[in-house]
């Protein structure tokens, strides 16, 4: 079982305003927590409020001590009791100890004690060290009142860090990715080998994602994709060979990579990506690449990234034609960061909420799709759209970038939350928020690390 801990940047900043200040003493912060829970695979908390105790509410705050009135945590108790959140305390280490002190062990065992025994429940409470850089040490408390280090903590949004145990600790990258470690350093090497990441399609843009994440030392990879591999596919899939034609197309791909040798662990789902395996896959993964063209999966990677704060970089490219001609009319990709604090796909119009629904509806009632395209209520299938390797391969590279961007800044003008790039012109948009966003899902922080919830998503089929 992994433990895990997700904070949004905006709160990771304001914890450490509170926390980290010139008097080096020490504070708390207590955090309201959704939960995700994947069976023998990973337990995830992800902050959904902060709640910063003031001067006036704690007993003692020095340099080497901080203390509080158990009123103020039972008030948090009752507001974790109404959802059945989580709670995680932080407080920090001015002097630098990077270890929980005797203090610190029998004060929380006394706090969590009383969580359990107030609000019942068997799932894991957390508390969390700020050190004077803003680095973050973080452990798990259970209902035995035992306790185990969080495996990752990832702090997300314009940036992108991860803390772990043994970070750095005597680490020697493989020699595989020497020339990498020249240009970034050692720690994004390592950084790369612990995260789980999931690529929503196997075709032109997928596929490339997914090598190139492999190229990159990427721990493990989910690839979700339904489709197999057809004639037409192969200008494009730089995976598939002719012999290729009418397999799986993730289980071609998840053989190519494997025989790289880089040591990247691959899972094949053959499946929607609304089917639970596939679901399971979204729940582990620390970052998720949306490149499929199907408008109801993209439904549920949109509402995934804010109810679980997994960021989805969801790519995207158009090339049409002028009328009776192969003159280029349009030729546009898109790189999108979806994520609390941008706009949705659905707010940017990427997604088509009627071509949504009449996928659905064929997948689950073939019949009744078949009957209701007859007479013009659902969007029927279009011709097939033009494809480029070249383009779909920039696309894809883009995206990527975009993830290492974030978290190695080697281009802060470039951490925009959408991208456009208009290839046939030479221009490169980036659409901003909109201010008046009245949207349920990104302009509302009702869904924002809302976590498990009955029905998944609070999607109502």
């Amino acid at each position: 079982m992994r433990y895990t801990l997700t904070i949004r940047d905006e709160d990771y900043n304001e914890i450490k305003e509170h926390l980290i200040r010139e008097d080096k003493n020490e504070r708390v912060v207590f955090a309201l927590c959704g939960r995700s829970f994947v069976e023998n695979a990973e337990d995830r908390m992800l902050i959904k409020r902060i709640i910063k105790l003031d001067e006036s509410q704690l007993i003692l705050s020095t340099p080497t001590q901080v203390s509080w009135d158990n009123n103020e945590f039972i008030k948090v108790l009752k507001l974790a009791e109404l959802k059945d959140y989580g709670i995680v305390i932080f407080h920090n280490h001015s002097n630098g100890l990077n270890k929980f002190s005797d203090a610190d062990d029998l004060g929380e065992h006394n706090l969590f004690k009383l969580a359990y025994n107030r609000n019942g429940g068997n799932r894991p409470h957390g508390s969390v060290i700020m050190l004077p850089d803003g680095s973050l040490i973080g452990r798990v408390w259970k209902r035995d009142l035992s306790n185990d280090e969080f495996d990752i903590i990832r702090v997300i949004g314009n940036s992108f860090k991860i803390w772990y145990p043994d970070r750095l600790n005597n680490y020697q990258s493989p020699e595989i990715f020497h020339r990498q470690k020249l240009a970034f350093g050692p720690a994004l090497v390592q950084d790369f080998s612990k995260l789980k990441i999931t690529v929503v399609g196997a075709g032109a843009t997928g596929s490339a994602t997914a090598m190139l994440l492999n190229r990159l030392g990427i721990g493990e990879i989910f690839i979700i994709d339904k489709d197999k591999i057809e004639e037409s596919n192969l200008n494009r899939l730089e995976y598939a060979t002719i012999n290729d034609v009418g397999k799986s197309k993730v289980e071609v791909l998840k053989k190519y990579i494997d025989n790289t040798g880089l040591n990247t662990k691959v899972t094949a789902i053959n499946d929607w990506v609304s089917a639970p395996d596939a679901i399971k896959s979204l729940k582990v993964s620390d970052v998720v690449f949306g490149c499929t063209d199907d408008n109801a999966g993209r439904i549920i990677l949109n509402r995934f990234a804010y109810f679980y704060l997994t960021p989805v970089i969801d790519m995207g490219l158009v090339i049409s034609m002028k009328k009776d001609s192969y003159e280029i009319q349009d030729l546009q990709g898109r790189v999108s960061f979806i994520f609390p604090g941008s706009d949705c796909m659905l707010t940017k119009g990427i997604i088509n909420s009627d071509i949504a629904y009449a996928e659905n509806l064929k997948r689950e009632d073939p019949d009744n799709y078949e009957k209701l395209k007859e007479e013009a209520y659902v969007i029927g299938e279009k011709n097939p759209s033009p494809a480029v390797v070249t383009f779909t391969t920039q696309i894809a590279t883009l995206a990527v970038n975009e993830l290492l961007n974030r978290i190695q800044t080697f281009n802060p003008n470039a951490i925009k939350p959408h991208k456009i790039y208009m290839f046939h012109r030479g221009i490169e948009l980036s659409p901003k928020n909109r201010e008046d966003n009245d949207c349920r899902i990104c302009g509302n922080k009702l869904y924002w690390a809302r976590g498990d919830m009955k029905p998944f998503l609070d999607i109502v089929i």
